[in-house]
């Protein structure tokens, strides 16, 4: 600031003390710090890019182009100027940057949601970062859709943004204290700087008793299923960055249903997310250096009494973490994209394994092996697992891939992937049936030979809670499908899945997942 007060007294004492200009019987002269206009400048001209270039690899594309692009024009101006003395140009090009200011920085338009007429994710960055920034005190509320997808299916796309628009305009009437921002798929977030005192705000009680009821939109009422959050002041993470991500982490607990209706954010949750950070980079650093783990579960064919095949499982020992979670790891490596190169490294073990130990020759027919949704949204999927078998000279006929109801949801792009597999020996599986919701008739429609019964499935019926369960065995082999059952963990529960038609039985009262060692051993 120095330097520009120092010229602003120049300037405002110019009158009296002729610093910059006089004018005498001639006509206008310039005084001996005139050209400290220019000095001054080029001085902030520099500074400004020197910023831009510290701060290079944390700002935005748009932003940096926008203030090298104003300095340049500046730049070019004043050179104008400098060069063609009687020539008023200085203004002009002060005007041209003014404007690529507002239009690539300040432009209204890139904070605001269009479609829902609500502030976008990018303005909740910014006021976010203002904020912790001063240190001011501020809480969210977080207001989420649950049942969007299926919304959308439902009532259509168009009828569903029409509802979002509704909603938006009714916390911005309602909630007129607050910010509201949209983060997408039905997700609001609304913003204020104070303190949240649950016994004074009645903000959760209208959001929850006005989604008790359909919103209506031209013609149509839409009816939503909602989840709400309240993160304090107390718990909020120190940058934006970590408040965005906590945003978006409570989000995806909606998604995955894993939350209540109404939910006080506490350090315990700021810890959950903290550790999903840390799991997320254990992930990377083990697929890096490729020491992900193999484990394989023993598969118990019931006709020849003996172990007739293994799944491969992933396992995570991390240096620092110790031994994480399998449904822990593999929910961070399919949100942050690392579930692709995951799949192909416990594939690859899976090769070198049957390869190594001669797999074959000790009786063991399969290999299960299982792809997530996203790995079947490969479109190189089919090319990258044979060319890896064939690599270790493993036929493909060894490999039996094992789907899920939700892998099974894009029908044209997982049945291109399995018949490309299929062609080349391999077979497929419907893994976890009975805890999807997906059409039974689509998904028969694909290659498969094998339904998988989810153990919570096998539970609910030695629970006396599922006594359908015989007659679905039977519909079933009555389709010339083969039958695996999970969760088995008795002898009276094997006798009885037995007796009642199933092929394979896998679980804790034939073996826990093992590492290839304890595998031979086994055998």
């Amino acid at each position: 600031m120095i330097p520009c007060l120092f010229m602003i007294g120049a300037v405002i004492s110019t009158p009296w003390t002729h610093a910059i200009f006089y004018f005498t019987e001639n006509g206008y002269v310039n005084s001996g710090i005139y050209d400290a206009i220019y000095y001054h400048t080029f001085f902030y001209i520099v500074a400004s890019i020197v910023v831009v270039l510290f701060t290079f690899k944390y700002t935005g594309v748009r932003l940096k182009l926008s203030l090298l692009g104003y300095n340049l024009i500046l730049i070019a101006g004043i050179l104008l100027r400098k060069m063609f003395f009687h020539t008023l140009v200085t203004s002009y090009f002060s005007i041209l940057a003014i404007l690529v200011i507002y239009l690539f920085s300040q432009n209204p338009d890139l904070y605001w949601d269009k479609k829902i007429g609500v502030f976008n994710q990018i303005a909740f960055e910014e006021i976010v970062s203002d904020c912790l920034y001063k240190k001011a005190r501020f809480h969210l509320i977080i207001a989420s859709i649950d049942n969007y997808e299926v919304a959308k299916s439902v009532y259509g796309y168009q009828q569903v943004i029409e509802s979002l628009q509704v909603i938006g305009n009714w916390m911005q009437a309602q909630f007129q204290r607050y910010y509201v921002f949209c983060f997408g798929n039905g997700h609001f977030v609304l913003f204020r700087k104070k303190k949240y005192d649950m016994s004074k705000d009645q903000v959760i009680e209208k959001i929850t008793a006005r989604f008790e009821h359909p919103w209506k939109s031209t013609d149509m009422e839409v009816s939503f299923a909602e989840n709400t959050y309240v993160l304090p002041y107390d718990v909020m993470p120190s940058d934006t960055y970590s408040v965005t991500e906590l945003v978006e982490y409570l989000i995806n607990k909606v998604a995955n249903a894993d939350s209540a209706p109404f939910s006080l954010v506490s350090e315990t949750t700021v810890q959950q997310m903290k550790r999903r950070k840390l799991v997320e980079a254990a992930v990377a650093a083990a697929l890096k250096e490729n020491r992900l783990e193999t484990y394989y579960q023993p598969i118990y064919s019931v006709k020849e009494r003996k172990i007739a095949g293994a799944e491969a499982l992933a396992r995570l020992n991390d240096p620092v973490l110790g031994f994480v979670p399998p449904d822990e790891f593999i929910e961070a490596a399919e949100q942050n994209g690392m579930i692709m190169e995951l799949g192909r490294q416990v594939f690859e073990n899976a090769c070198r394994f049957i390869e190594k130990a001669k797999l074959k020759e000790k009786g063991i027919q399969f290999i299960n092996v299982n792809l997530s949704p996203a790995q079947c949204m490969n479109e190189n999927l089919a090319e990258e697992f044979i060319e890896i078998a064939n690599r270790y000279g493993v036929p493909m006929n060894t490999f039996d891939f094992e789907i899920t109801e939700s892998a099974a949801a894009d029908l044209t792009k997982i049945r291109e992937q399995m018949e490309k597999l299929e062609a080349a020996g391999a077979y497929f599986s419907l893994d976890d049936f009975g805890t999807g919701t997906s059409n039974l008739t689509r998904l028969l429609s694909l290659p498969l030979h094998v339904i998988k019964f989810d153990m919570t499935v096998v539970w609910a019926y030695f629970k006396k809670e599922l006594e359908i369960f015989p007659d679905l065995v039977k519909m079933f082999c009555n389709a010339d499908m083969k039958i695996v059952v999970e969760g088995v963990e008795t002898e009276e529960m094997s006798s009885e899945l037995a007796e009642m038609g199933c092929h394979y039985e896998q679980g804790y009262y034939f073996s826990k997942p093992v590492t290839e060692e304890e595998f031979l051993k086994l055998l």
